[in-house]
C-alpha cells in the first residue's frame, strides 16, 4: 500500500506540484529504494514492501531556506498523511535526539535555546490540534518548522563553539589542517604559487581517466610538473582518488568491463600498481578508491565492493609500508541509494570497511553543496553537522578532501558542466549565492569541520573560476583575483595555524 501525503501552501491544499529530488527514507535517514511522485492531488510513495517508510524532498522553509528535508518513517494507511506536519514532526524529533548526543539539555548556557524549542514544540502541538482543519494545521506546522530549522543551526553552531574551543585549548588543531584541490590542467605560476604560498598541503587528483585517457596511452606530464612543484616547496600532497568508479574518474574505454568484474580488477590493481611507484617519494598520504559505494555505471555486488576496495589498498600498502591510505566516502547524505540497486548506503559502507580488515588508515570525505544533482541540494548546517557525526563511530580519522559551494546563484558555460547545474534550483541557504554568501558558508562549515576531533584535513575543492567543478566555487576568480571566500580561509590560517609555526 503506498503512502500518501496531502500538501498545503499559503492556505490551500496543493493540486499542482512537482516533487524536486524525492526520495523515499529508510531506517537512520538512509535512502531508499522507491518510487515518489505526484498524483491525484497527493504525493504518493510506493514501495514493494508495507514497511514504514518516509520521504525526503526539496522544501521551502521560509523566505531566507529552501532544504532538502524529510519526514519520519510512517506506517501505510489509508487515509492521507499531512506533508507540511511530517517534515516539522521530524526536525523536532531530531532536535531531541542531537541535543541528547551533544549533552546539552542540562548545559548551563544552552538555556538560551529552550524558549525557542517550547515555542517551535507548542506550535506543533496546536498543529495536531487541528488536523480536522488542514490548513490551518499546515499554517501552525509551518511556523513551527521555520523556528525548528532556525534553531537547529543556532544548535549546531553552539555547539561547534564548544569542541572547537576545547579542540584549541588542547592543541589539537593538525598542522596541515587547511588544503585545496588542484586542478593539475592548469599550469599558470600565480595559481601554482599561491597552492604553494597560501595552503598547508594540497590534494592533487591523479584519475584514471586523465592519467590514462586510453588503454595504451598514459599522459602524466601536467601531473609530473605539479608534484615537482610542490615537492620544491615542500608542500605535503594528499594524491588522488586513484580509482573512482564515476564517469569523471574512469576513461571512457574501461566501460566496456562494466559487467566484468575481473578484468576491472586486474586493471585498476595494473594502474594503481604504476601510478604508486612512479610518485612514491613524492606523495604523503594516497588516496585509494573514492565513491565505489554508489557504483553508479559497474554493476559490482556488495562484496565485489568490499574486495575491490580490500584489493587496492593492500597493495599500495605493499608497495609503501609506511604510506597513509584514504578510502573516500562521496555523495555522504546517500541519495543515489534510492535509485541505485547495486549501491551501498554511505556509512553501511564505511563501517565494513572499518570492520572488513581493510587496512587503511583515514577516510575521504567529499562534501559539495548547492548544485542541483544527487546529494548535493541544499542541507542546513544542523544536517551537515548530523552527517559529520556519523563518521566518529568509525573510529577512524576523516581528511575532508573536497568541499565546494557556490559563489553565484546561475549557471555558469565554463564549468565542468558546462552550464548544466544552476544553483538556483538546488534550493538556498539563508539567501541566494554570491560571493559573500560563500564566505559566510565557509565560515560555518569550517567551524563545524573544524571543531570534529576526527577531522584531520579541510580542502576545497576549487582554488580558481577556471573550469570549476562548480559554478563560482573558486577561492579566486577568472582572472585570480581573491574574493572573500579566499580571505575567509586565510582568516581561519592566521588563527589556527600560522600562530603555531
Amino acid at each position: 500500500m503506498p503512502i500518501l501525503f496531502e500538501i498545503y501552501r499559503d492556505g490551500k491544499r496543493v493540486t499542482q506540484f512537482t516533487p524536486i529530488n524525492p526520495v523515499a527514507m529508510g531506517p537512520e535517514s538512509v535512502p531508499i529504494p522507491g518510487e515518489v511522485r505526484f498524483e491525484n492531488g497527493h504525493l504518493v510513495v510506493s514501495r514493494t514492501d508495507e514497511h514504514a517508510v518516509g520521504v525526503a524532498l526539496l522544501w521551502e522553509v521560509s523566505e531566507t531556506g529552501i532544504y532538502h528535508l524529510e519526514t519520519t518513517r510512517l506506517q501505510p494507511r489509508e487515509s492521507p498523511y499531512h506533508l507540511n506536519v511530517e517534515l516539522a514532526r521530524c526536525r523536532l524529533m531530531k532536535i531531541v535526539q542531537k541535543q541528547e548526543d551533544w549533552n546539552l539539555f542540562d548545559f548551563p548556557r544552552a538555556d538560551q535555546f529552550a524558549a525557542m524549542f517550547r515555542e517551535a514544540q507548542d506550535l506543533f502541538a496546536d498543529a495536531l490540534g487541528k488536523l480536522h482543519e488542514p490548513a490551518i494545521a499546515a499554517s501552525l506546522a509551518d511556523r513551527s518548522l521555520a523556528i525548528s530549522v532556525d534553531l537547529s543551526e543556532q544548535l549546531a553552531c553552539f555547539h561547534a563553539e564548544l569542541l572547537l574551543n576545547r579542540r584549541r585549548a588542547a592543541a589539537g588543531i593538525p598542522r596541515h589542517v587547511f588544503a585545496c584541490r588542484v586542478d593539475s590542467t592548469i599550469q599558470n605560476q600565480r595559481y601554482k604559487d599561491t597552492i604553494t604560498e597560501q595552503f598547508d598541503c594540497a590534494v592533487l587528483p591523479m584519475s584514471w581517466k586523465q592519467l590514462q585517457p586510453d588503454e595504451e596511452n598514459f599522459i602524466t606530464e601536467p601531473v609530473d610538473e605539479w608534484v615537482e612543484q610542490l615537492s620544491r616547496k615542500r608542500v605535503p600532497i594528499i594524491a588522488g582518488p586513484l580509482v573512482d568508479l564515476s564517469d569523471m574518474g574512469m576513461p571512457d574505454w574501461s566501460f566496456i568491463w562494466e559487467h566484468d568484474f575481473d578484468t576491472l580488477r586486474e586493471l585498476a590493481y595494473e594502474f594503481v600498481q604504476k601510478v604508486v611507484h612512479r610518485y612514491r617519494k613524492a606523495v604523503n598520504v594516497w588516496n585509494v578508491v573514492a565513491g565505489l559505494h554508489t557504483s553508479n555505471h559497474f554493476t559490482l555486488s556488495f562484496e565485489q565492493i568490499i574486495e575491490l576496495t580490500r584489493l587496492l589498498v593492500a597493495q599500495v600498502k605493499t608497495l609503501l609500508p609506511n604510506a597513509r591510505t584514504l578510502v573516500t566516502v562521496t555523495e555522504p547524505f546517500g541519495e543515489y541509494h534510492a535509485k541505485g540497486h547495486t549501491s551501498v548506503p554511505p556509512m553501511l559502507y564505511a563501517e565494513m570497511v572499518a570492520q572488513a580488515g581493510v587496512n587503511f588508515d583515514a577516510f575521504g570525505l567529499e562534501l559539495q553543496m548547492g548544485v542541483p544533482r544527487s546529494g548535493s541540494f541544499s542541507r542546513d548546517l544542523f544536517q551537515i553537522s548530523s552527517m559529520l557525526d556519523r563518521f566518529s563511530s568509525t573510529g577512524r580519522p576523516v581528511f575532508v578532501t573536497a568541499v565546494t559551494a557556490p559563489g553565484r546563484n546561475d549557471p555558469d558555460r565554463n564549468d565542468k558542466s558546462e552550464g548544466q547545474q544552476n544553483p538556483a534550483a538546488a534550493g538556498k541557504w539563508h539567501r541566494p549565492w554570491d560571493s559573500n554568501l560563500q564566505a559566510e558558508w565557509i565560515d560555518a562549515v569550517y567551524k563545524l569541520m573544524l571543531s570534529k576531533p576526527y577531522i584531520e584535513s579541510i580542502a576545497w575543492g576549487d582554488l580558481a573560476d577556471i573550469n570549476p567543478v562548480v559554478p563560482g566555487a573558486g577561492l579566486l576568480d577568472d582572472m585570480l583575483k581573491p574574493k572573500p571566500s579566499f580571505k575567509k580561509i586565510q582568516e581561519f590560517r592566521d588563527q589556527f595555524v600560522r600562530l603555531k609555526k
